[in-house]
């Protein structure tokens, strides 16, 4: 049984945002923190117009996160940001003292280790080693001695030189490289299938969109299939194909489930995971499945939009589907104009898998689009 890990949240917010809004945007890490099997215990919001350049959240903060993990036996800090090595480092050796095994991760680290529980293919396995590394290769190897002899996990111990930390990076380069060719054979393999399919004129559609907007039901429901859905982020991670009939082709077609998207990762951790989402850049038709119940939804439509730029998706076409109108509560009249001027262009289409609402009409459309 695993352990249940008991959580700090820090994050450093404009001094004039109200605290309402800092702890909003503190809930999507903390839906990480819960996939990951974790509780969280404090939230330390820090208001400053920049973070601490030593520690994110300056002294006075530091002494309270002090004393907060002694009294409540943390064992883990998560910073909502992407920060430099070096406060990780800093936090890290000022709570040594009330526990030697603190961890002190950013968001980023937090992904990586949720992606670490979840895979299950070799493919998503060496993803995520060469993700690993890419974040963490600087960090251990740049920041000194007493990084190896408390953080290393083994890698070194206390003393080691600058030769030895020119062998670490050696390492690392050498590492990342092998794991680099492996991953390479097995994306070749994927875009030589994905090519023969294209060249047999078999049509593929690809499900993206936001981490936990409902892309697992909706190709469980149009592909028969089973594939387990939790409420949980990242709960897809490898890239899953099913069937559906087109009645208009007279042919079946192609579905694949996509590892679910979320904001501020950077561009390695997308690269590092281009592999698993070939499918959505060789796919006929991307279907963006969108939580219209999710107070945030405008945004992770831009979060998902900015990745397929990034992966340089070629299809045009795209239809957006606003899933969980069942659990949507605002102002329906509004939201529905408001989709009507922003996104016309991508056939909008309005469903439920919990009722049934809107699926067939969703078919329909997905006959006309590829057709």
């Amino acid at each position: 049984m695993r352990q249940i890990h008991r959580v700090v949240l820090i994050d450093v917010i404009n001094p004039h945002t109200h605290r309402e809004d800092a702890e909003k945007n503190l809930s999507e890490l903390k839906s990480l923190v819960s996939t990951y099997k974790g509780i969280v215990v404090v939230d330390i919001i820090q208001h400053r117009n920049s973070p601490d350049k030593n520690t994110f959240i300056g002294s006075g903060k530091i002494q309270e996160l002090f004393e907060i993990v002694a009294k409540k036996h943390i064992n883990i800090i998560v910073i909502n940001a992407i920060v430099n090595s070096s406060i990780l480092f800093n936090i890290t050796k000022i709570l040594w003292s009330v526990n030697p095994e603190i961890q002190v991760w950013d968001r980023v680290d937090l992904i990586l280790n949720i992606f670490d529980r979840h895979a299950n293919t070799t493919e998503a396995k060496l993803q995520i080693e060469i993700a690993k590394m890419r974040h963490m290769g600087p960090r251990i190897y740049g920041l000194g001695t007493d990084y190896f002899s408390r953080q290393g996990g083994g890698i070194g111990t206390k003393g080691m030189g600058e030769t030895n930390i020119e062998i670490m990076k050696r390492h690392f380069r050498d590492q990342i490289k092998k794991k680099k060719e492996e991953l390479e054979k097995i994306l070749n393999q994927h875009i030589v299938q994905l090519k023969r399919r294209q060249e047999n004129n078999i049509q593929a559609v690809a499900i993206v969109g936001y981490t936990n907007a409902g892309k697992t039901s909706l190709f469980n429901y149009l592909t028969k299939k089973n594939k387990i859905v939790e409420n949980k982020m990242f709960a897809t991670l490898d890239s899953v194909t099913g069937k559906i009939y087109s009645p208009s082709l007279k042919k079946e077609i192609i579905i694949s489930d996509t590892i679910g998207f979320i904001k501020d990762l950077p561009s390695s951790l997308i690269d590092s995971f281009k592999s698993t989402l070939m499918e959505s850049i060789f796919a006929d038709i991307l279907i963006h499945v969108i939580d219209i119940s999710d107070s945030e939804m405008t945004n992770k439509i831009e979060t998902v939009n900015k990745i397929l730029k990034e992966l340089q998706i070629k299809t045009k076409k795209i239809i957006y589907v606003f899933n969980k109108i069942d659990a949507f509560t605002g102002d329906g009249e509004k939201i529905l104009k408001e989709i009507k001027l922003n996104y016309s262009k991508f056939n909008p289409q309005f469903i439920s898998i919990k009722t049934d609402y809107g699926i067939d009409r969703l078919k329909k459309m997905i006959q006309e689009t590829i057709t």
